[in-house]
Parts: C-alpha cells; sequence; structure tokens
C-alpha cells in the first residue's frame, strides 16, 4: 500500500508539475508572442479617459449596460461549415478603380477591398487559413482565400474595426504591412500596430465620432455594441467601431461587429443618404446577443440607414457561431425582401462596380451543402 501511494504522489507531482508549465507558457504565449500583440500603456490609457467618458477602470465601455454572456446558448447546427466547395472567384490581381467610380471586392467574413476613385480601402483584411494568432491552427476558414497577402495591391488606407482575430490578423498584415500607406483605427488598436512595425505618423487611432480625412476622402468612426480582446485576460483594453467614409461623389458605412441598437438611427441622422452599407450578418447566438445582429435585426438595421446598396458580410468563411453557414444569408435575404431592402450578395471574390451592385442578387449559396 506504501508503494502505490509513493507512486502516486510521484504522478500527482509530475502532473502538477506539467500544468505549472502549461500555465507559465501560456501567459509567456500571450505577454510575449507578437500574433497577440501588446496593450495600450498608463500613458495611452490617461489619453483614453480625456478623449472619451466611456473609458473608465482600465477599460473601453459599451453606450449602454452591456452583458457579453446573456444565456443559454443555442444548439450547434450539423451544418456550421459546408460539405461542398464554396464557389469563390480567385484573384491574383486587382486594378486600381478610375475617378469617379466605387468598386467593392467582398473577400470573404469581413473582409472588403473598398475602390473609392483612385483610392483602395482595405477592410479587416484575414487573407489567411486560420483566424488564429497563429498560422498553423485556430479557427479553420471553409471557403478558399480569394487573394492572398502577397496579391493585396498596394493600399491607401487600411481599416480595422476592432482587434479581435477574425478582423485582424497578424499573419496578414505583416505580409501586406509595406504597401499599405495610411491605417485608420480605433483607440489602442494603434500599439497593436506599432508592435508589428507600422509607423506611427501613419496610423489615426480615432474615437467613436472622430475624423480623419486621408486622400481626399473623410473617414469618422462610428459606435457599435460589441468588446475587444485578443489577451483572454485583458478584454476590452481597445476600442472597437465602424465606419463611414466619403469622397465628393460616393459614401460607404461598415457597421463593424456589433448588436442591434440606436445607433444606426444616429449614423442615418448624421450623414444623410449613403451610397453602400456593409452590414454584419452572422456569429450570432442567444448565448451572446448583444454583441451581434440576428438577420433580421440586420435586415432593421438596413432599413434605418436606408442605404441604395446593402452588402451583407460576416459569413462565408469562419464558422464562430453555433448556426449553419449559410443561416444568415438565408435568413436575412427573406427578410431584405419581404421589407423590399436592396441587398446585393455577389460571390467572394468578385469585383463589382457599384452601378451594377443591383445586379448581383444571385443566391449562389442554395444547393450547397
Amino acid at each position: 500500500m506504501k508503494k502505490f501511494f509513493r507512486i502516486l504522489r510521484k504522478i500527482l507531482l509530475v502532473l502538477f508539475v506539467i500544468l505549472v508549465v502549461v500555465i507559465i507558457g501560456g501567459l509567456l504565449f500571450l505577454l510575449f508572442y507578437p500574433g497577440v500583440g501588446k496593450l495600450p500603456g498608463r500613458e495611452q490609457r490617461e489619453l483614453f479617459a480625456q478623449k472619451t467618458s466611456l473609458f473608465s477602470d482600465g477599460k473601453f465601455h459599451n453606450e449602454n449596460d452591456f452583458e457579453l454572456l446573456t444565456g443559454k446558448w443555442d444548439k450547434k447546427s450539423s451544418r456550421r461549415t459546408p460539405d461542398d466547395e464554396i464557389p469563390v472567384i480567385r484573384r491574383d490581381h486587382i486594378e486600381r478603380a478610375g475617378e469617379g467610380e466605387l468598386r467593392v471586392t467582398w473577400l470573404g467574413h469581413s473582409s472588403s477591398l473598398i475602390q473609392m476613385g483612385a483610392v483602395n480601402i482595405l477592410m479587416d483584411p484575414v487573407l489567411t487559413t486560420y483566424s488564429s494568432p497563429v498560422s498553423f491552427v485556430g479557427t479553420k476558414r471553409f471557403s478558399e482565400v480569394a487573394l492572398k497577402p502577397e496579391d493585396v495591391p498596394e493600399i491607401d488606407v487600411l481599416f480595422l474595426s476592432h482587434d479581435h482575430y477574425d478582423h485582424m490578423d497578424y499573419q496578414t498584415l505583416k505580409v501586406i504591412r509595406d504597401r499599405v500607406k495610411e491605417v485608420v483605427v480605433p483607440l489602442g488598436v494603434d500599439t497593436i500596430l506599432l508592435g508589428w512595425g507600422f509607423e506611427e505618423e501613419h496610423v489615426h487611432a480615432l474615437a467613436w465620432w472622430e475624423s480623419v480625412t486621408l486622400n481626399g476622402i473623410t473617414f469618422t468612426l462610428t459606435p457599435g455594441q460589441h468588446y475587444s480582446g485578443r489577451n483572454p485576460l485583458r478584454n476590452y483594453a481597445t476600442l472597437w467601431g465602424g465606419v463611414h467614409f466619403a469622397d465628393a461623389n460616393h459614401s460607404v458605412y461598415y457597421t463593424g461587429d456589433t448588436g442591434y441598437y440606436d445607433v444606426f438611427e444616429r449614423v442615418h441622422e448624421k450623414f444623410g443618404e449613403i451610397d453602400l452599407m456593409l452590414v454584419e450578418d452572422g456569429q450570432y447566438d442567444k448565448g451572446w446577443s448583444q454583441c451581434h445582429m440576428f438577420p433580421e435585426e440586420s435586415a432593421q438595421a438596413i432599413a434605418q440607414i436606408a442605404p441604395k446598396q446593402a452588402l451583407p458580410v460576416h459569413w462565408g468563411a469562419f464558422c464562430l457561431g453555433n448556426h449553419s453557414w449559410d443561416d444568415p444569408i438565408i435568413r436575412l435575404t427573406k427578410e431584405a425582401e419581404r421589407l423590399g431592402l436592396p441587398l446585393t450578395t455577389p460571390k467572394i471574390g468578385e469585383t463589382v462596380e457599384f452601378d451594377d451592385l443591383s445586379n448581383h442578387r444571385e443566391h449562389w449559396w442554395e444547393g450547397i451543402e
């Protein structure tokens, strides 16, 4: 019996040592691996408190009372990823648009290239196989990459809506960094980018409703109801949001990740008629119902913005929720048809002129198992 307890103690000691090593290794990874990113320091936090009343106790807050986890989760679908191949138009180059033109290339999930005149605007690029701080494991993409990082054209303005891995990808950004001229981000996200080698004078960090004009286009960071955090030990350390941008000819509004609330009424009141709206549609669940919109709520957001065209994003690449991969677009198109909304649904990787978006309403996802 004594021998048994001696062996048991040794086993428990080995298991304890392994646990300690794993914990220390995990902490070191979160603190020092560049893909996770640095967090704002004390001086920056003091600046945040001066710029917005929604920063207190060392973190950013939403405008309304907010609960991240709100209840029991939806049942996990057996079709979270498709068995069949999704149609993707693969690109090895994208030409610049002409003066006065507006083009959009949806690249899957929330990644999009907006071409406003001769200006290339890249939004939330995740152009890799995994949504993760590393390149070899994580949430795996279920559609092909339409545009590889090495094929991204020269980018005049990069916009990042927040620091989550499915919107801000270290593997993509380190490849395209030298082809990016200017960057627009919410407060605190600049700290991460500076740690990745982006130059401070070209990174413009904004609070909600703040604006910056670049290449004749005015970018305004808009509010959203969401949260941030690449490091699970430090959520809410950086800000999140959507963006409105416009030149003399066109205007675009991207919601970013957000729950449904009165922000859309205020965006419409502030900016008036909007040409193109990129609306979040996907990764919802009743378990976190305040930080993402259900498709019917996305339809209401479109109705309140009243854009000339609306393009659903945040689906078609990664499965982060429990719903089926095509549930977001099936439900949104149904509600958009009921309400008479101008919903456009181009394929991933397809470049479309703004004036031609109304001709891209094909339900290309139908029949894909």
